[in-house]
């Protein structure tokens, strides 16, 4: 085959001007290597810039004078796999961002700053045949140096960190066998390992007939290299075995496994029982992860060490080249969605790099989003359903509390009679509680009881959160903080206090109620540190704490036998949000969490404090009726025309000038609305187009405007004509003071 001249080449920086193609010369040294997906180094201008070959041609149509020839190869094998550019070719036209965006996605960041790798000392023989005479030599100076020649003379090579630690023995000498010669020290690579956890081997359970016609559904799927598999099973129903069941099927086939999970805080366990199953054949891959273990471990899954992938969202663009399964346990979370560009969902970027790759899609949840369930009942997803949990224990009563009656009652503590009383219970026996309060910090908001005036954010439009510890108020999508005031800033007043509730002030409110209770918070707060999701939850699992009080990210995929109470505080808070899905996201949550419980052999318990305890998703969630709540929440979205009976496209415009922003997002209108126009396909599937504030206006001192548009499902082409018109839309509206972004079935209007 003839050798490829030019290199079409993507700049490695992000604005739209270079968003392209730029061809490169190869060097007639640099034939063999230069192949697509290698990273680069080229002039560009003044400068000298990395970037990545996505093509080799033999012509260009550019004058040869003007072409410059590649300056360097940074990397002796390609960054991205050639499978992985169609994908990343995809991801630019459905998610409209640059194609460097989309690149940088699968490029850990170790290796954009050139990352070393690690190395560590290791120590040798020079050679074996005169070992006893050098042990004889050194043996009466430094029995710490023979101690070290007869170690060598068993293995082959050792560290010489570990050689020191079984000779008993110091550096010096080491140095001093070196001086003589008779040892050799060379520098080994090493991979940083983010998982020192030592875990035994276990052994796969005999399936229950549930799972077994699961495996059955999904291996049939593996065996026509395709095919999307939605798992609707019952919290405990042992869907993370039907899992490891149909990753032992890829392995057969010699492909290989990507399992993902929502949240950081459940990889650990994730990562232990896939780690027990398939010991060191396991990577991991997340955010939390120190520079230096993600490139690693990334470069582990690129060398092919590894079959199975198991990390939080972006491990689902591992450079694995014979992808043969990707599992999305969870898979009706909202951090599934990115929100920074590229705003891609892992669920449609897994989809389609399964169909590219002949591979086969798991999505997993008790309670998959309504799109994905309605999907498979109309056939385009195999659904398979476990009903009953895989020990055969029964789903935990649900109990709803109605907080309305208590006030009446007189009780204005924030814990209901009932589920005072089973916390003292629960303690009572040495069993384990889990409460879930969806609000971090210690109140939501700080107001003057004298003229009403609420303490907010200097740069954005919310509500400052009042933490006890530092005694600050912080905002939660800005991150800005200032101290609590003495008096109120509006009018002097001395009757300021905060309100609502936060995991802060439940954990006082608790410390009070029980005194002697051992109590364990896991929020953002107590979670920002490396390794800290990991030590709350070990420390939880061996009992060493008798409550752990949470966020949602207690709400899922946890199993502790000895929990028996789940108490959820402020069910209904997520009702009142300004969205669709405010129904659906509030039965989620419950049903999750009343999951962790009775999972063991004692029976569990829930209690659900509402104000609003008659609402349709808390009725279902406490009868743990899916079904119930699909049919019903469907017949609502019919009515109303939301997904998945349409199409939501949210056009975001942010800036520092609130005027310019609200003019040009009514440009952008008028412009949208001709464009519709003159598209039948849009025009006869528009069910309504409209300009509004965002519901905060302002974030980070950035005004915020949105283009709304709704167009029913199974328009003709609807795809297709967003997308021409969307490209259109960022080339003639693009100008450097304003952001626009695009979102296709945005998770949130907020």
């Amino acid at each position: 085959m003839e050798n490829r001249k030019y290199a079409g080449i993507v700049i490695d920086q992000t604005h739209p001007s270079l968003d392209k193609l730029f061809h490169y010369a190869i060097p007639k040294e640099m034939t063999e290597q230069a192949q697509i997906g290698i990273r680069v180094q080229v002039p560009f201008g003044s400068r000298s810039l990395q970037g990545y070959i996505l093509t080799l041609d033999d012509k260009v149509e550019i004058p040869k004078d003007k072409i410059k020839p590649i300056k360097k190869l940074l990397d002796p094998v390609p960054a991205l796999d050639p499978s992985i550019i169609p994908l990343i070719i995809w991801m630019k036209e459905e998610y409209h961002c640059m194609l460097i965006e989309a690149i940088r996605c699968f490029i850990p960041p170790g290796l954009r700053l050139n990352m070393k790798g690690k190395t560590q000392k290791v120590a040798m023989l020079q050679e074996t045949d005169t070992l006893d005479d050098w042990i004889h030599q050194v043996e009466g100076r430094s029995p710490n140096m023979a101690a070290i020649l007869r170690i060598l003379g068993q293995v082959d090579r050792m560290p010489v960190r570990e050689l020191l630690d079984m000779a008993g023995a110091s550096s010096s000498s080491i140095r001093s066998l070196e001086k003589r010669g008779f040892i050799l020290l060379e520098d080994e690579e090493i991979y940083r390992n983010p998982w020192t956890i030592q875990q035994g081997q276990t052994e796969a359970p005999e399936l229950n007939e549930e799972q077994v016609h699961a495996s059955y559904v999904i291996n049939q799927c593996i065996a026509e290299g395709r095919g999307i598999v939605l798992l609707r099973g019952v919290t405990g129903s042992g869907k993370t075995e039907v899992y490891m069941k149909a990753a032992e099927e890829v392995l057969k086939h010699e492909r290989q496994v990507i399992v993902l999970v929502p949240e950081i805080s459940l990889t650990p366990q994730t990562v232990n029982r896939f780690k027990g199953r398939f010991g060191e054949n396991v990577a991991i891959l997340h955010s939390r992860l120190s520079l230096g273990e993600r490139y690693d471990e990334w470069r582990r899954i690129r060398h092919n060490e590894v079959s199975i992938v198991v990390g939080a969202r972006s491990a689902v663009f591992a450079p694995l080249e014979n992808l043969g399964l990707i599992i999305l346990d969870e898979a009706h979370e909202d951090s599934y969605k990115s929100d920074v560009r590229p705003r891609y969902h892992t669920r449609e970027v897994a989809a389609k790099r399964c169909e590219l790759s002949k591979a086969v899609l798991v999505l997993g949840s008790a309670t998959p989003a309504l799109e994905d369930y309605y999907k498979a009942k109309i056939g385009e997803y195999h659904l398979v359903e476990m009903e009953n949990r895989a020990e055969d224990q029964p789903l935990p009563p649900v109990e709803t509390v109605d907080m309305r009656r208590e006030l009446e009652m007189g009780n204005r503590s924030m814990f209901s009679n009932d589920l005072y009383r089973a916390l003292e219970q629960t303690l009572k026996r040495n069993e384990q509680s889990i409460l879930l309060i969806n609000r971090r910090g210690y109140a939501q908001f700080v107001s003057c009881r004298s003229c009403g005036h609420v303490i907010k954010c200097t740069h954005c439009d919310v509500s400052l959160t009042y933490h006890s510890r530092g005694q600050a108020l912080k905002c939660h999508y800005c991150g800005y903080h200032e101290g609590y005031p003495r008096v109120c800033p509006e009018c002097g007043s001395k009757y300021i206090k905060n309100f609502g509730l936060g995991t802060q002030k439940v954990e006082e409110e608790l410390q009070n109620l029980f005194p002697t209770a051992r109590l364990l918070r896991m929020d953002f707060d107590t979670t920002s540190t490396k390794g800290a999701h990991h030590r709350i939850l070990d420390a939880f699992e061996k009992k060493e704490y008798d409550i752990l009080l949470g966020t949602q990210m207690v709400a899922k995929g946890l199993d502790f036998p000895n929990v028996t109470l789940v108490g959820v505080l402020a069910a209904d808070a997520s009702l009142n949000l300004p969205d669709y899905r405010s129904s659906e996201k509030t039965f989620q949550l419950i049903t999750q969490v009343a999951g962790r419980t009775g999972r063991g052999m004692k029976p569990g318990r829930v209690v659900v404090q509402s104000y609003q305890p008659e609402h349709y998703s808390i009725q279902h969630a406490s009868h743990h009726d899916y079904t119930g709540f699909f049919k019903k929440e469907l017949d609502i979205r019919r009515q109303f025309a939301y997904p998945p009976f349409s199409h939501i496209i949210r056009v975001l415009i942010t800036g520092e000038d609130e005027k310019e922003v609200a003019q040009y997002a009514k440009n952008m209108l008028k412009w949208v609305n001709e464009k519709v126009n003159t598209d039948e396909a849009l025009k006869s599937g528009l069910v309504d187009l409209g300009v509004f504030e965002a519901p905060i206006l302002r974030i980070n001192n950035k005004y915020r405007w949105q283009v709304l548009i709704r167009i029913e499902q199974g328009t003709h082409h609807i795809k297709e004509a967003w997308h021409c018109l969307s490209e259109s839309l960022i080339r003639r509206f693009y100008r450097e003071d304003v952001t626009v972004t695009l979102d296709f079935n945005p998770l949130s209007l907020i």
